[in-house]
């Protein structure tokens, strides 16, 4: 394992890890002075055996590791085990509460995707974790109310630590009864003195499965997994980040990607669709700004109810640093409301910037051929992620002939069964929607077929709760 660590400078910098339980001293680094480097550094690469163990982090100057500094606990594989990154920037230690401790080796259980570093969660939102096949296997059985799936929010640096089981056999207000129910915990569900505040403090959160034993007379807790960073934040939640698509799998891939200069289907630069919560009610965003830098700076707005934008007016052969904001009123304004600055309440907190996450795109060297003429092209329809945990599908289709207005989207099981159905609105020869399956699909193959006028287009979908 090895510890990777941001720093102004300024301190002496020390860590130890324990054993939990015997509170052995099994490795320490003696305080070093290590030199300035706020993007990171790694050092250490301790061998330690499996077991459950504590870390303590020590600065010299009572200011942690300054402005932006902080560490990033994590095997040599990169599997975080505490991530404080940018975190540790006040006191003298940073460690969690009560000698709690991470296990070596790492368990599998994590929480899916786009649950993970989220930095803008509200009250009652649901925290999802991927599906445990031994996990599952108890619904619907005898240790329903035993066996589920727990997890642990905290504070690297010490204060909040809570952990919160769900069973099968409990919803938490989650539907409907199957076997991935107990995956979702409901944010805040718990109430009382354990209730996160609506802008926290930046926490971490684990999960882990809690299965029988062989012989089915006492509960088991699988090793705790990988750590995710989260942080309430209910004002930048009305208003939310986002930053170009960057789930693993999906067609619309932009993160990491490389674009032929065009504008076409496959030269298209999509960002992650976001929703914000107002009065209980779900609204999608419906216009992105998206900003290319280079050694110029080229800003592109995509078109009403759209959230990808084309590559004309980027330099081929170049490489852009891209960061993205969205709108919810047809670019009016825009999700910006952090300023470091002004008198803007949310100015101290760090994961709140004007823009998202910045992701790079690199342009190709020839422009892409058959694309420029969209009259030409052929409607495409993307289905993402597929394969698909059942919560959320998003749909696109391009270029839908001229005067139809609605699509019905229908989902059929492997029996021919229709068992989900939409119509959707057409919006200037484009159709961008998120379906919510909300756990209604059992893991298996289905067919989604889509009408638009005289079109049919029919997909495969495979849910892997």
């Amino acid at each position: 394992m090895r510890l990777n660590i941001q720093t102004d400078g300024a301190a002496f910098i020390g860590w130890s890890i324990y054993q939990q339980g015997s509170n052995v001293l099994v490795h320490q680094s003696a305080p070093v002075q290590y030199a300035a480097n706020l993007g990171g550094a790694t050092y250490g690469n301790v061998c330690l055996p499996d077991g459950d163990f504590y870390l303590v982090v020590t600065s010299s100057t009572g200011n942690g590791f300054g402005a932006g500094g902080g560490y990033r606990l994590e095997t040599t594989a990169g599997v975080r085990l505490i991530d404080n990154t940018a975190n540790f920037n006040s006191g003298s230690v940073s460690q969690i509460a009560g000698g709690q401790a991470f296990t070596l080796p790492a368990g599998t259980d994590r929480l899916i995707y786009v649950s993970c570093d989220k930095m803008d969660w509200r009250s009652n939102e649901y925290i999802v974790a991927n599906d445990n096949a031994a996990v599952a296997a108890y619904h619907g059985g005898a240790f329903a109310a035993q066996t589920g799936y727990e997890m642990w929010f905290y504070n690297p640096n010490g204060g909040y630590s809570f952990r919160r089981f769900h069973s099968h056999a409990v919803s938490d207000g989650f539907a409907p009864n199957n076997p991935q129910r107990a995956c979702h915990i409901r944010v805040n569900g718990w109430g009382g003195v354990n209730t996160i505040p609506a802008q926290s403090d930046l926490l971490n959160v684990k999960v882990r499965g809690r299965i029988m034993n062989i012989a089915q007379t006492q509960t088991v807790n699988l090793p705790w997994g990988p750590a995710c960073r989260f942080k309430m934040d209910a004002e930048r939640a009305e208003c939310p980040l986002t930053h170009l698509m960057d789930v693993p799998g999906s067609v619309q891939l932009s993160c990491g990607a490389t674009r032929a200069i065009g504008t076409g289907g496959a030269n298209l630069v999509h960002a992650r669709p976001v929703n914000r919560y107002l009065g209980g009610v779900s609204t999608p965003a419906n216009r992105y700004q998206f900003k290319f830098i280079a050694e110029t700076t080229t800003i592109k707005t995509s078109a009403t109810g759209q959230y990808w934008v084309n590559t004309i007016g980027l330099d081929a052969c170049k490489t852009y640093e891209v960061e993205v904001r969205a709108s919810f009123n047809n670019g009016v304004s825009w999700c910006d409301i952090y300023d470091p600055t002004g008198p803007n309440p949310l100015a101290s907190n760090p994961y709140a910037p004007r823009w998202g996450r910045m992701c790079f795109l690199t342009t190709a060297c020839a422009a892409g051929s058959g694309n420029q003429n969209l009259a030409e092209l052929q409607a495409g329809l993307n289905l993402y992620p597929n394969p698909n945990n059942g919560e959320q599908l998003f749909l696109s289709i391009d270029m839908v002939k001229e005067g139809v207005e609605k699509v019905n989207v229908d989902i059929y099981d492997s029996f021919g069964k229709r068992v989900n159905a939409s119509t959707i609105a057409v919006n200037e020869g484009f159709v961008n929607t998120t379906l919510d399956l909300n756990g209604s699909l059992a893991a298996g193959m289905y067919i989604v077929n889509i009408t638009a006028g005289d079109d049919t287009y029919t997909e495969r979908l495979v849910i892997q709760p």
